[in-house]
């Protein structure tokens, strides 16, 4: 795997120059070689400021549409979004309004739109905390957030049940107010989810098919992590999770755990001022043997560090330069196929930005998703890749709505 990416311009001889937004007519992704697509890419009505997207020896053209899935003011403008596909003819994404309120948009296969409904009443969620969704089964959903007195709140539906049922996870205090949520699922009876608490210290918290409740302790010490920052967790193979946070010095931090060590281990990924202390991670396992993550440095660059099992530690490179990336922004990523990934951030200039990979191109691609002033630059992103050949991205608008943007191969 090579670091960074390439943007050739035909006219100039040099790289670096943005594409316009793509246009939604474009629906079908083409793989050929370099020259052919550069001149099948021009052809097909992709417009840049000197040349079409050329990464050596494969090429994607990515045709993407779009609409609004929810209205101006729908967001709650510095909490997050969550994205879930519990089986492959249907997406469910969540959301925190401005009043308080936990929203939920779901689609089926077939429905001639989306439809959305209120699962928490106004006041039951901090606007300026997270919230993260996982399916551990085909048949159903579990949520997360934090209210607004700190307290750690878990929503959860199975199918034929007539409603979610809620309760309360963790008590008042146990979260930042600032925080977010990440969850994972590592065996279908099992899932486990962590937050930063207001000390700090990142909270861990599981549940296994069959015990009565769920179990808490803490998996990192006060001041272990930035309050206002994003956890991101990864489950690669069945035996094993690991997760990435942020710390109040800007540094990265790794905890791992596999299925009969005693504790939870944990590193130092990436060293002091690394991130953006109020930015976001993104963690992605494409095959079981390698774990990819992404987040946003201080100066706004992308930031990617990779690990294959067998080599000695992380490895780390640069996928966008300095001013690509809002560092108040979200970042997303998702792997459709074993031998690809996708990743969209939210830029300085409230676009949205995305860098493609596939296996044997020598470089990562980057295209414009949405154009300026489309995302709320302290916004929210996220996606899902439902079945192999589609992927599906919503972000919170400049004007608090939810977009929906989506592919097709």
């Amino acid at each position: 795997m090579l670091d960074g990416f390439t943007r050739f311009c035909s006219c100039a001889g040099r790289g670096l120059r943005e594409l316009a937004p793509i246009q939604p007519s474009m629906r079908r992704a083409v793989h050929q070689g370099g020259e052919t697509m550069r001149k099948s890419v021009l052809a097909a009505g992709w417009l840049c400021t000197l040349a079409a997207l050329t990464i050596g020896s494969g090429v994607q053209a990515a045709g993407w549409s779009g609409f609004e899935l929810a209205p101006a003011g729908s967001v709650a403008s510095s909490s997050t979004l969550a994205a879930v596909s519990r089986a492959p003819g249907t997406m469910e994404i969540f959301y925190i309004a401005p009043n308080g309120s936990v929203q939920d948009a779901y689609w089926y296969e077939g429905q001639p739109a989306w439809n959305r409904f209120e699962i928490a009443p106004a006041g039951s969620a901090s606007v300026t905390a997270g919230i993260a969704a996982v399916s551990r089964i085909p048949n159903s959903m579990e949520i997360f957030w934090v209210a607004p007195n700190g307290s750690v709140q878990d929503a959860y539906w199975y199918d034929g049940q007539p409603a979610w049922n809620r309760f309360e996870l963790a008590p008042a205090g146990s979260a930042a107010l600032t925080a977010t949520i990440a969850a994972v699922s590592r065996i279908a009876n099992s899932m486990e989810i962590f937050w930063v608490a207001p000390n700090g210290s990142v909270q861990d918290a599981y549940w296994y098919d069959g015990q009565p409740a769920w179990n808490r302790f803490e998996l990192a010490p006060t001041g272990s992590a930035s309050t206002n920052g994003v956890i991101a967790a990864v489950s690669r193979i069945a035996k094993s999770m690991e997760i990435f946070y942020i710390a109040p010095n800007g540094s990265v931090q790794d905890a791992y755990w596999y299925d009969g060590q005693p504790a939870w281990n944990r590193f130092e990924l990436a060293p002091a001022n690394s991130a953006s202390t109020n930015g976001v991670i993104a963690a992605v396992s494409r095959i079981p043997n390698s774990m990819e993550i992404f987040w946003v440095g201080p100066n706004g660059s992308v930031q990617d560090a990779y690990w294959y099992e067998g080599q000695p530690a992380w490895n780390r490179f640069e996928l966008a330069p300095g001013e690509s990336a809002s560092p108040e922004g979200g970042i997303t990523a998702v792997s459709r196929i074993p031998n690809s990934m996708e990743v969209w951030w939210i830029g300085r200039n409230g676009s949205v930005q995305d860098a493609f990979w596939y296996e044997g191109q020598p470089n990562w691609a980057r295209v414009e998703l949405s154009g300026p002033g489309s995302a709320a630059v302290h916004g929210s992103i996220a996606a899902v890749s439902r079945k192999s050949q589609t992927m599906e991205v919503w972000f919170t608008g400049g004007n608090g709505s939810v977009q929906d943007r989506f592919w097709y191969e």
